[in-house]
């Protein structure tokens, strides 16, 4: 059995919680509970109403974590991003065998025979915790998150989404790096465009050399792209450092 923490660092400053204050809950809470923390998985940049499975170390921890697993986070609301969203959470977790346990709520969530919830005068306490978790993340602005979330990530370097352009990958790390096998493509397409081949011409070499079916308006797109792709990266890289 495995015992993961989750550390969610909101957007919302209203809604901030200090790293530092949200291990320590977490820890003196799974100490309290007999159990003891693995490691520790700190979410940032990422809306509250972003579905727990489509972050990243959420995704990564949902992957992560086997029967018998359990989960433990300061608050209901950090991983319940809406109604609907909670309800299939709860599910896959129960499904799989893995409690969830939030310290606001005092109970695992996921697993009935763990908690051997009867009715009793808390349980509508519970209750009122719970509904109280999601009417928190459901009354963010939506929107004003998402723009937040993209500064953010934009200023980190990091990709914010969009289709992938030709010559490029999004790592581990959601930076745009360069694709080996597709940048000697690109490579060609710059040289024979310096050799002045018209971007037809380039598009016909493209589909008999490297079998690619790449329109006139394709191939100048992805040099367009290129040239400021490079130059994101460079910009990246300079802040990063």
């Amino acid at each position: 059995m495995s015992v993961f923490g989750y550390i969610f660092l909101s957007l919302e400053k209203e809604l901030l919680v200090a790293v530092e204050e949200q291990q320590a809950v977490v820890c003196d809470y799974a100490q309290s509970q007999g159990l003891e923390i693995e490691e520790i998985f700190i979410e940032e940049g990422v809306s509250l109403k972003r579905p727990f499975r489509e972050r990243y170390e959420g995704g990564q921890l949902v992957e992560r974590c086997v029967a018998g697993d359990a989960i433990i986070t300061m608050k209901a609301a950090w991983i319940l991003s809406s109604a609907g969203e909670g309800v299939n959470l709860l599910r896959t977790l129960r499904r799989d065998d893995v409690a969830l346990y939030c310290v606001d709520i005092g109970e695992n969530i996921t697993l009935d025979e763990k908690r051997k919830l009867v009715v009793y005068e808390g349980c509508a306490e519970i209750v009122q915790k719970l509904l109280s978790a999601l009417a928190v993340s459901e009354g963010t602005t939506h929107g004003e998150a998402i723009r937040a979330t993209k500064r953010k990530l934009k200023k980190q370097g990091k990709y914010i989404g969009g289709p992938v352009p030709f010559g490029w990958e999004v790592n581990k790390e959601r930076i745009l790096v360069q694709n080996e096998a597709q940048q000697k493509i690109v490579q060609a397409i710059i040289a024979m465009r310096e050799d002045r081949w018209s971007y037809r011409d380039i598009s016909k070499k493209l589909n008999v050399e490297f079998d690619i079916q790449l329109s006139h308006a394709g191939v100048r797109r992805i040099l367009d792209g290129d040239n400021k792709r490079k130059n994101e990266a460079l910009l990246a890289a300079a802040k990063r450092e």
